[in-house]
């Protein structure tokens, strides 16, 4: 796992709420790198920034996550590309803020969000969920989209064996070494943190919208060029469900970063960065 993002994880387990301190430093991040913060008239919360006349590229973060989880990433991004940086409905500061998120109302606002910006076709990078919701915008809106770039991405049907709602510290912990990979050390007080949440986005999708929305079927029908990049030791969707996903869309292509697990962008930044470029 990348130095930094350990440090950083550690350093964060002396806060009182380690996970808001996270959140509010990465927005702050945003700030920072140049991205100007936009709040549409639907409640979307959105980053716009970089290059005025380049390619438009949209990041996408994984569930329970927020916009500035791209933070680390956006520097080097912003320097060759117009960024998109939503977080998505019901995520961040993004409405609804209760109640139940459907798949329909997160595809809904970000193509409100693509559309305000962008009359021009969009390179869309998903993490996780991101993915997953960055391959049905592709699958419903083929002419927006130049190309998509699946990190880790969920969306088929796989039997999941890192807990994903723990109950207490030591399934905070193995979720965590799953997400973070095998040597992760997050502190204690950052799964504790984790485990006092009652608020996750992640608890509010209903297991029928889920199901109905799952891609195995849909893949093939994908039209728009496939980039995979995959942390090596993801815990949560391993190499086997990579290779599993690039057999399923035709003509993709895998790329494989080392010391990262299931969120490379933000734990080898870098590398991320040279295997969206295609040059990893």
């Amino acid at each position: 796992m990348n130095v930094l993002f350990a440090v950083t994880w550690m350093v964060l387990g002396m806060q009182d709420d380690p996970i808001e301190t996270y959140t509010q430093l990465s927005r702050k991040a945003l700030d920072r790198a140049g991205l100007t913060k936009v709040v549409d008239d639907q409640g979307s919360v959105y980053w716009t920034g970089g290059g005025k006349d380049a390619p438009a590229l949209v990041l996408l973060h994984g569930v329970n996550d927020q916009a500035g989880t791209w933070a680390g990433v956006v520097p080097s991004l912003a320097t060759e590309y117009r960024l998109i940086v939503p977080d998505l409905a019901g995520h961040g500061e993004s409405e609804p803020k209760t109640g139940i998120i459907t798949y329909t109302l997160v595809l809904e606002r970000l193509h409100s969000i693509i559309a305000k910006e962008t009359t021009g076709k969009v390179i869309i990078a998903g993490n996780s969920m991101g993915g997953w919701i960055g391959t049905l915008y592709a699958l419903d809106h083929p002419y927006k989209v130049a190309r998509l770039v699946l990190e880790d991405s969920s969306g088929m049907a796989w039997p999941l064996t890192a807990p994903l709602f723990p109950k207490d510290r030591e399934e905070a912990r193995a979720m965590m070494r799953a997400v973070n990979g095998p040597a992760d050390k997050t502190p204690d007080a950052v799964l504790d943190a984790f485990l006092a949440r009652k608020d996750l986005p992640m608890s509010r999708f209903m297991m029928p919208d889920i199901v109905q929305h799952l891609l195995d079927m849909r893949l093939p029908k994908l039209s728009v060029p496939v980039t995979l990049i995959w942390g090596r030791d993801d815990g949560v969707l391993p190499l086997a469900y990579a290779e599993a996903l690039q057999k399923a869309i035709a003509g993709s292509e895998l790329r494989i970063i080392d010391g990262a697990a299931h969120i490379p962008h933000r734990q080898q930044p870098e590398k991320f960065v040279r295997c969206l470029k295609a040059t990893c």
